[in-house]
C-alpha cells in the first residue's frame, strides 16, 4: 500500500478507537449525534465527493479505505458518509454543497426506485410550482436535503417543505433513521430531468464504496469472533481448539484477504465496472456468510448487544436489501460472462 493510503488507513482506524468504538452501542440506540457529524466532516470523511475550489471529485481507493474501516466498528455511520457522499455528487448549488460537506447540515439520496421489487403505495408529483405527496423507504430520513425521483421521471432536491411520516422498523443500521416522508414544497430544484437514467449512473458508481462496506462488516464481526474464540472456553478446550470453529474462521480470514486484495486491484484500474460488480457481488455474499458465522460462534452471547456482533448480521442484511438488486445485477453480470443477453427466463 502507498504510504499516503495507509497514513489515511491509520487515521481512520485512530478515529473509530476514539470516537466510536466506545460509542458504538449507543450509535444503534440513540442515532449519530451531532458532534461525531461534526468530527467526521472535520476529518475530511463527508467531502470525499466535493473539494473547495476544484468541484466534485473522489479519491475512489481513499473513500473505499474510509468506509471499509469506519464499518469494521459502525456499518451506521460508514452509510451515513456513503449517503453523505453520494448527495454531494449529485447536488449543484454551491451554498448546499458547502453546508453539506462542513456538516452543518446534511444530505441523502433516496434510492428506492432502484431496488428489487419496488412497488410504491405513495406517490410523489410535481403539481405547478409544488411538489406534493409521501416518499417510502427513506434511509437517513433526519437529512437537511432530500434528493429523490418524483413520478413524472424527475431528479429533484427537496430543499425544504418535507417532514417524517412513518418510521419504518430497522433491521439494520440503527443508526440511521429509516421512514416514510410527507412533502409540500415550493422550495426545490429539479437536477435532472431523465433522473432515472441519473441516478443509475451515480448507483453504479456506488458498487466499489459498497462492496468496501460489505468488507468493514465482515472483518468486524470476524474480529469480535476470533477474539472470543481465543478466551472462550468449553468442555475444557478454548473455542479455537475445535475444528469447526477454527477451520470456519481461518476459511473466512483467507476469503476477506483475496477480497481486500481485488479491491486494491480495481481501483487502479482505467475502467473497472465489471471487476466492480463482481466485487460487490461477492462482499455482499460473504458479509452476510461470514458475520452469521462470527455469531453462531458467540452462540447465545452473541445475540446479545453488549457484544457487539449481532449488529453486523442485521447490517449485512440489511445492506443487501438496501443497497443490491440482485436480480438485476446478476442480469449484468450474466451478460458479461456469456457476451449476450442471458439468465432471463
Amino acid at each position: 500500500m502507498e504510504e499516503e493510503y495507509g497514513i489515511l488507513e491509520n487515521t481512520v482506524r485512530d478515529f473509530s478507537a476514539k470516537f466510536i468504538e466506545n460509542n458504538a452501542l449507543k450509535i444503534e440506540n440513540e442515532g449519530i449525534n451531532e458532534t461525531l457529524i461534526r468530527s467526521l466532516a472535520e476529518q475530511g470523511f463527508l467531502s470525499m465527493a466535493y473539494q473547495q475550489g476544484v468541484g466534485k471529485a473522489i479519491d475512489m481507493k481513499a473513500f473505499a479505505l474510509i468506509l471499509e474501516n469506519l464499518a469494521k466498528t459502525s456499518p451506521s455511520v460508514a452509510v451515513k458518509v456513503l449517503l453523505t457522499n453520494l448527495f454531494l455528487t449529485l447536488a449543484t448549488e454551491e451554498s448546499i454543497l458547502n453546508e453539506v460537506s462542513s456538516g452543518s447540515k446534511s444530505g441523502t439520496v433516496v434510492l428506492s426506485e432502484l431496488l428489487g421489487g419496488y412497488s410504491p403505495k405513495e406517490r410523489l408529483a410535481i403539481n405547478g410550482n409544488r411538489i406534493q405527496g409521501k416518499k417510502e423507504f427513506v434511509v437517513d430520513s433526519d437529512a437537511s436535503f432530500i434528493i429523490t425521483l418524483v413520478d413524472s421521471g424527475e431528479l429533484v432536491l427537496l430543499k425544504s417543505g418535507f417532514s417524517k411520516d412513518a418510521k419504518h422498523k430497522r433491521l439494520g443500521f440503527r443508526g440511521l433513521d429509516f421512514s416514510t416522508i410527507s412533502v409540500n414544497s415550493d422550495n426545490f430544484d429539479v437536477i435532472a430531468k431523465n433522473g432515472l437514467v441519473e441516478l443509475r449512473n451515480a448507483y453504479s458508481r456506488m458498487a466499489i464504496p459498497i462492496a468496501a462496506i460489505a468488507i468493514g462488516i465482515a472483518e468486524g464481526s470476524i474480529s469480535k469472533a476470533v477474539e472470543y474464540a481465543k478466551v472462550r472456553m468449553a468442555f475444557n478446550h478454548y473455542l479455537k481448539d475445535f475444528q469447526p470453529i477454527a477451520f470456519n474462521l481461518s476459511s473466512n480470514l483467507a476469503e476477506l484477504s483475496m477480497l481486500k486484495q481485488y479491491l486494491s486491484y480495481i481501483v487502479g484500474l482505467e475502467k473497472n465496472s465489471t471487476e466492480a460488480l463482481f466485487l460487490k457481488t461477492r462482499s455482499m455474499e460473504a458479509a452476510k456468510e461470514i458475520s452469521k458465522n462470527a455469531l453462531q460462534t458467540h452462540g447465545g452471547y452473541g445475540y446479545l448487544e453488549d457484544f457487539g456482533v449481532e449488529k453486523f448480521y442485521r447490517d449485512s442484511m440489511a445492506l443487501s436489501i438496501l443497497f443490491y438488486n440482485e436480480e438485476k445485477e446478476m442480469e449484468q453480470l450474466s451478460e458479461y460472462v456469456f457476451d449476450s443477453k442471458a439468465g432471463f427466463v
